[in-house]
Formats: C-alpha cells, sequence, structure tokens
C-alpha cells in the first residue's frame, strides 16, 4: 500500500496528489480492483474450457453468465436492473440448482434477486424451499439461499417499520452522502453496484407476495430448527443459521459493529426464535458448543438476536447457562512434550475455560455487551474476571475482552476495583501495545467521573513526562511514547493516543492538559491539528464538559497567524470553523482577515476554498463592512434554526 502511494505522489502531473483523494481512495479502488479480477478470472477458466468453480456449466451456459457478469459491472438504473433480473432468471428457470451451485451463476443470482418481480421471485423461492438441505449444503448455493432469505425478509417487514424511523435513515443517508461529496470527490463508503437493502425496503409490492415471503422465512426457520443438530457442524449450513438467527431478530447484517436500529419483525418470528434458543440449550453437549469457532459464532449471533427483540428473560436464560456450564469451570492441566507450550499452559491454568480459546474468547465479549448490568457485575465479573485483570490485560488473545469489560461497565464500585488491578501496569501496557486497554480505562473515567487524578498520574508516570515541558508531555501523550525516548524517525499522532487526550479533556479537571496545550508553541500545536487523529483534539478541547469559555478563547487566539496553514490541509480546515465557532466577534473576524490576506492560495484547493466559502472571506476582502452585516445576517438564521431543533448550551468552567 506504500509502494501504491508513493507512485501516485510522483507520477505525472495529471494524477491528482494523494492528499485531494478521499481517506478510503485506496480501500475503495482495491474493491473495485478485486470486481474487476473476478471477472476477468472468469473469463480466463472459460479460455481454459474450466467452466468456474463448483458444478461444472456447459460451455454456452458459462460464456452467458459472464457476458451477464460483465453488464452487471457497470452501472445501472432501477429499470434496467428489473429488466436484467428478470430476464436472467427467467432464462435460468429449472436450472436455479446447477447455477446456483457454480461460483460465477451463484454470484449473478445472488446480486439479481433482490430485483426480481413478485411472480419470478415468488418461483424461486418454492424451488428453494423444495430443496433446501442441497442449497444449505453446497458451498456457493449456500450464499443465494442466504440472499433469498435476506430478501424475503425486507420485502415481508416493510410495512411494519415505522416511516419516521425510515425518515430519520434517509437524512443520515443523505447527510452522508453530502459529506462524502465534499470537493468533488467520488461517492465513497461500503456500497454495492446493485444495492439491496433500500431498494427492498422502498419497492411496493402486493400484500399476497409479501404474505409468501414471509411464510418462506419461517419455513425456513422451522427446517433449520428441526435439522439444527446435523446443520450445526456444516460449515456452509452454519452462515445459513447465522443468517435466518439474526432475521428474525431484526438484524440485517452479521457484522457485530453495525449500530443500526434492528427491523421491526412480527412477534411470531420472535417466538421461532425462542425456539432456536431452548432447542440450544437442551443440547448435551451444550458447553462443548463454545469450543468451535463455527458453533461459537452462531451462538454469538442469536445472544445479539435475543437482545434485539428486548427479550431479558429468555436472553439472561442464555447467558446464564453459558457462564455456569462452559464459562465458569477450571481447565485441566495436560502436559506437553514441547516445553515452551507447557509453560503457556501453566500460565492459563488459573484462568476459566471462558479463556482457554479464541472462540470462547470472543463469545464472552458478546455476553459482556448485551448482558444485563447486574448479571455483569455479580457473575461475568466476579467469577471470571476478578483477580485476572492485569494477566488478561496483557494477554494478546484476551485484552479485547477487557476493554469490552470496561466499555460496559456502568457501576463504579466495579470500576474501581478494575482500576485497582491495573492502576500499577498502565507503562506494561503501553510496552505490550495494549493500548486500547488504557483508552478503554480513560473513557470509563470520563464517563463515571471516578478515579480521574488517578489514572491522569499513572499515565503520566508511564510516560515519564510529569515533570516535563508542556510540549514534552503532549507529543509523549500523543504519540504514547516515553519522554525520555527519542525515536529515529518521527513519529505519528497514535490514534488511540489522540483518543486517551480527547477523554482527559472531558475530565472534571482537565486544567493541567489544557494549560499545555495553550503553552505549546503555535506552529506546533497546528502541526498536531493538521493530522488526522490530532485535528479531533480541537474538538475535544472546544466541546468538553468542564473546559470554560476563556480557554477556548484562549486557544483561537494561540492559533493566530497559523489558520491560512491550517486551512490547506483537510483536517486542519476543519479545525479552522471549529476555532471560528469558538472565537468571540472579534476573535472570527481575525481569522477571517488571515483567510483574506491569502485568498487566492486558498481557493486552489477544494476544503479551503469551502472554508472561504463558508466564512465568507472573499466579501470580507472586497468590503469588511458588508461582511460584518451579512456574517449577522447568517448568525440570525442559525439562531432562529436552534431555537428550532433545540441548541445545546455549553457548561461553564468550574
Amino acid at each position: 500500500m506504500a509502494e501504491i502511494k508513493k507512485e501516485a505522489a510522483e507520477g505525472s502531473s495529471t494524477a491528482p496528489p494523494p492528499a485531494e483523494r478521499g481517506k478510503n481512495h485506496y480501500k475503495n479502488r482495491a474493491k473495485k480492483q478485486k470486481r474487476n479480477k473476478f471477472l476477468k478470472n472468469a473469463k480466463s477458466f472459460g479460455k481454459r474450457e474450466s467452466f468456474g468453480r463448483g458444478a461444472e456449466l456447459e460451455q454456452t451456459e458459462y460464456n452467458y453468465l459472464v457476458a451477464i457478469l460483465e453488464t452487471m459491472t457497470k452501472e445501472k438504473d432501477t429499470e434496467e436492473r428489473q429488466l436484467i433480473a428478470n430476464n436472467v432468471l427467467g432464462q435460468l428457470k429449472g436450472k436455479e440448482i446447477r447455477t446456483a451451485s457454480n461460483q460465477v451463476g451463484s454470484r449473478i443470482m445472488e446480486d439479481l434477486l433482490a430485483y426480481t418481480d413478485e411472480e419470478t421471485f415468488a418461483g424461486l423461492l418454492e424451488t428453494f424451499a423444495q430443496n433446501f438441505r442441497v442449497f444449505c449444503c453446497d458451498k456457493f448455493a449456500s450464499h443465494v439461499l442466504q440472499r433469498s432469505l435476506y430478501v424475503a425478509l425486507l420485502r415481508a417487514v416493510a410495512p411494519l417499520q415505522v416511516d419516521q424511523h425510515r425518515e430519520e435513515d434517509g437524512e443520515r443517508e443523505e447527510q452522508s452522502a453530502k459529506k462524502q461529496k465534499v470537493g468533488g470527490a467520488a461517492e465513497r463508503g461500503d456500497r454495492s453496484i446493485w444495492p439491496c437493502y433500500e431498494y427492498c425496503l422502498k419497492e411496493q409490492y402486493a400484500d399476497e407476495h409479501r404474505q409468501t415471503c414471509r411464510q418462506y422465512v419461517e419455513r425456513m426457520a422451522k427446517y433449520l430448527i428441526n435439522n439444527l443438530e446435523e446443520f450445526m457442524w456444516e460449515a456452509t449450513a452454519g452462515y445459513v443459521i447465522r443468517q435466518c438467527v439474526l432475521n428474525l431478530g431484526g438484524i440485517t447484517e452479521k457484522k457485530a459493529t453495525n449500530d443500526a436500529k434492528p427491523l421491526i419483525v412480527p412477534e411470531q418470528w420472535h417466538k421461532l426464535l425462542h425456539e432456536f434458543n431452548v432447542q440450544l440449550m437442551a443440547w448435551p453437549q451444550f458447553a462443548d458448543l463454545i469450543g468451535m469457532e463455527q458453533t461459537a459464532t452462531i451462538l454469538q449471533d442469536l445472544l445479539r438476536a435475543l437482545a434485539s427483540t428486548d427479550d431479558a428473560f429468555q436472553l439472561e436464560q442464555l447467558i446464564a447457562k453459558l457462564f455456569k456450564e462452559a464459562f465458569y469451570t477450571k481447565k485441566v492441566k495436560k502436559e506437553e512434550k514441547d516445553g515452551e507450550a507447557t509453560v503457556k499452559q501453566e500460565e492459563k491454568s488459573d484462568l476459566p475455560k471462558a479463556f482457554q480459546s479464541d472462540s470462547s474468547i470472543r463469545l464472552l465479549e458478546v455476553c459482556i455487551v448485551v448482558a444485563p448490568a447486574a448479571f455483569l457485575k455479580d457473575k461475568l465479573f466476579s467469577k471470571l474476571f476478578r483477580g485476572h485483570v492485569k494477566q488478561l490485560a496483557l494477554s494478546r488473545a484476551c485484552n479485547f475482552a477487557i476493554q469490552k469489560l470496561i466499555d460496559h461497565t456502568t457501576d463504579k464500585d466495579m470500576m474501581d476495583m478494575v482500576f485497582a488491578e491495573l492502576e500499577d501496569s498502565m507503562e506494561d501496557l503501553l510496552r505490550t501495545g495494549h493500548t486500547g486497554v488504557v483508552l478503554a480505562l480513560a473513557k470509563a473515567c470520563a464517563r463515571l467521573a471516578c478515579q480521574q487524578g488517578k489514572f491522569v498520574k499513572n499515565l503520566l508516570d508511564a510516560l515519564h513526562c510529569a515533570e516535563v515541558a508542556p510540549a514534552k508531555m503532549i507529543n509523549a501523550v500523543l504519540h504514547l511514547l516515553p519522554a525520555n525516548v527519542t525515536p529515529s524517525t518521527a513519529p505519528k499522532i497514535h490514534l488511540h493516543g489522540s483518543l486517551i487526550l480527547q477523554a482527559i479533556l472531558d475530565f472534571n479537571k482537565p486544567i493541567k492538559f489544557v494549560t499545555a496545550l495553550l503553552e505549546m508553541p503555535n506552529d506546533r500545536l497546528a502541526e498536531i491539528l493538521s493530522e488526522p487523529a490530532g485535528s479531533f483534539v480541537a474538538n475535544a478541547f472546544v466541546t468538553g464538559r468542564f473546559v470554560g469559555e476563556k480557554s477556548r478563547e484562549k486557544l483561537v487566539r494561540h492559533l493566530e497567524g497559523q489558520y491560512a496553514q491550517l486551512t490547506l490541509s483537510v483536517h486542519g480546515s476543519r479545525v479552522v470553523e471549529i476555532m471560528y465557532e469558538a472565537g468571540n466577534p472579534a476573535q472570527r473576524e481575525n481569522i477571517v482577515r488571515e483567510l483574506a490576506e491569502q485568498c487566492e492560495r486558498l481557493n486552489g484547493k477544494p476544503w479551503s476554498a469551502k472554508v472561504n466559502k463558508r466564512l465568507l472571506v472573499d466579501l470580507y476582502k472586497r468590503n469588511p463592512a458588508r461582511w460584518k452585516v451579512a456574517i449577522k445576517n447568517d448568525a440570525k438564521v442559525e439562531k432562529m434554526f436552534d431555537k428550532l431543533v433545540g441548541g445545546k448550551k455549553r457548561k461553564a468552567e468550574s
């Protein structure tokens, strides 16, 4: 990746410089190249008379699918997509199983399903329903089955979604789209050429068709429940089970990081989810499910689905059973021939079984996220973590569980106990690179308003910067490097270091760090605020609950002379707008005056041109008096808007 960026920087003058590209440019380009590579490989297989992986197709069939795949790599409007979907799936009628079992055919059917009309889709659902076992157990056809379940879910529940919920989603997407197109950049984000989610929710279908889709989801769920003992151990069928479990809970994405609200689903589906839960808990070998990645991920998704339904009883039942039968047991030591393996086994021997495998640790993390606060404190923490927090935090595999535990702690007494076990380990955590644990502690101290003084003292002691100059202290925290260590090359701002500093600025008494930032040379401070991670320190400073108005104005004044330079960078230009909003009227005019002196230079960059337009810099350069009038009018409009939507007031410095 570094080589790609270097080539782009040293390329011809016709290519835009890397700084002008969006942050996801290289990631999205890699995705596009991957799509093109799939098509290229498909054509290459055809030339070698090897017609795709999986089920073997006739040459004419394969060539037809490759031609369709090539057509689908180009942008199409909705009507064209519908026409292609109905024509192609009409041509494949009677060949659905064989086509879905081929790699290329599976890919095409998966993308086309959402755009089929009611009659075509209903016919496909019947074909899938009659051949559930075949589709479940095939590594390519199972993807088509998953997509059919997903599309059927969206079509069935679309009328149940409240209009307000959908309008809020639409507003968020519109705002996101505006942000993505700033500076003329191409639309970015994880976006499919053939999007499915929004289309299926907005498209109008007959009530009879929606009922057919609902029956299909329920029929598949019942089939999977009846064959659960067999399919739990099948790799491909396991993914279908996960998709079904999540969909019954209204969750449309497998990614646990997705924070979108679950869809509203029929009450009957919650009962089917309950049947999944009851059947799994009744298994004699229930405790063994946490030891395999495949079965453990099914349990993770079941926990997420139960949490989304607000069925506290079922959720706590499952977590309690996992805790009692799978997590809270000691693993018997086994002698290993390899000496190193023996040492590792002895190190883990005093830990509960929950920490003995990666799959069980990931499952425990989900339990921490969804468990009720009382159960988290009295059972999970007291029995599994207490006394082992330091050991687990320093473990490469288990430190993420500690982060989850701290992030979801809502009890101050519990936080005090966790902090007591970690307070002397700050330097060890930084040395091993487990900076996420330190960040989790900083956020929890800010959130719960506890242990803040001790955290700052321990952090500064760990970085050996308690008695150094302000600039060195801030640099040590931002880079998470001890102040007495001089790296061979200039280090970049550590993301966790920036987030830790932001959390500290939200503490009850952040005066030490506020003063340090204000005493830094303004050119060095501007350099920090121009970096991607560093720029958000400005947000934390301005919005900090206990950073006073005078300190904000001092920061605005301190950066005078650096605003033009800040505006030349993508992230710095955002800081200029933040400082403008934080300043008093006189300071705002000073910022605009400084920008006006280099107006032509700043208009050469899309992000700085946006700042110029936002702050009316061109108008100020021509006529400062008119600028004052125009700015006052804009302020009145904003004030009226704030009254309508409810503006937030800052707290005074304590």
